[in-house]
């Protein structure tokens, strides 16, 4: 992946997985800040039936940056968010 910003628009057509696999590109290469950029922007942008799992990759990530108070906001986000399908209900209300 290149070093070059993607803006709001192309993120947007970003699918989960593809936003997942650029992320792991950018963590492989160390580029960690890059990876966390990029998820930050497309859960700001994106619009995906699965935005949970970025939540939590996202909140996964900051983590082990030993970003933990960004972390613990990221799984705020998920569980507040996302309470009905975590528990099983995928019926949103």
């Amino acid at each position: 992946m290149s070093n070059h910003h993607l803006s709001g628009a192309k993120l947007t057509s970003f699918t989960l997985q593809e936003l997942t696999q650029a992320a792991d590109m950018l963590q492989a290469a160390g580029q960690y800040q890059e990876a966390i950029d990029l998820y930050r922007q497309w859960l700001k942008h994106g619009n995906d039936d699965c935005k949970h799992v970025a939540w939590f990759n996202f909140g996964w990530l900051l983590q082990k940056q030993n970003k933990f108070d960004e972390a613990a906001s990221a799984y705020n986000e998920l569980t507040d968010n996302y309470a009905n399908y975590l528990s099983g209900n995928t019926a949103m209300a």
